[in-house]
């Protein structure tokens, strides 16, 4: 592991305490709501997660951590979508029930499937979608695991099949730098998300803040 690679996951680990700043107001004494609870879940699982993430990159094990690229995102996207709802605390009380969010419709009536929502979170965040893509691959069994298995060919096209539960050659500096970056990207918007979830409830406007919508 080099320096840089290290330097970039200390950098990395520091996020938790964003995590903790938005968390703390969250559980505060006084009026709560339905999504704060939504919004804590998903400031935990996202804490796991980079936890996760920075150790298993540490240990030269991307194979298990670039499907943690995934499921950051997919804490964001899930919380995403309380924003296209009619009422996000009624969304936030079905998720509570178990209720798959695929299940769920936005204010439009459209069923809210991971490709939909990944096409209307692109609208905003333009690598939303490549990003999604690219980390599904690493979820199921795909090309990126037998090129980790049969390593990079020699000049003669021959490789080394290896087994060994760490990294294989395919994973140079320059892997382990954009599969953090893509962690830190996913990682901040769902940061972002929670943010703005909070502002509304600071100052709510009609159509966006908590409103009538208690807990």
């Amino acid at each position: 592991m080099s320096p840089t690679v290290e330097n970039e996951i200390a950098q990395l680990r520091t996020m938790r305490d964003a995590h903790f700043a938005l968390a703390q107001p969250l559980m505060r004494k006084g009026h709560k709501y339905t999504l704060d609870i939504l919004a804590l879940a998903v400031l935990d699982r996202s804490l796991s997660l980079l936890r996760g993430f920075c150790d298993l990159v540490a240990t030269k094990n991307m194979i298990a951590a670039a499907p943690l690229v995934r499921c950051q995102l997919d804490n964001g996207l899930r919380f995403f979508a309380s924003t296209l709802v009619a009422d996000p605390h009624d969304f936030a009380r079905k998720v509570a029930k178990g209720i798959a969010v695929r299940k769920i419709k936005d204010s439009g009536g459209n069923r809210m499937f991971d490709s939909y929502l990944v096409a209307k979170l692109t609208l905003q965040v333009s690598w939303a979608k490549s990003l999604y893509d690219q980390a599904s691959g690493y979820v199921h069994l795909s090309e990126q695991h037998i090129m980790n298995t049969m390593g990079i060919p020699d000049e003669q096209g021959k490789s080394t099949i290896k087994v060994t539960g760490y990294d294989g050659s395919v994973w140079t500096e320059q892997g382990y730098l954009e599969a953090i970056e893509a962690f830190d990207a996913s990682t901040r918007l769902v940061l972002e998300l929670v943010e703005i979830w909070w502002q509304a409830r600071r100052e709510p406007t009609p159509g966006v803040g908590p409103g009538a919508h208690q807990s």
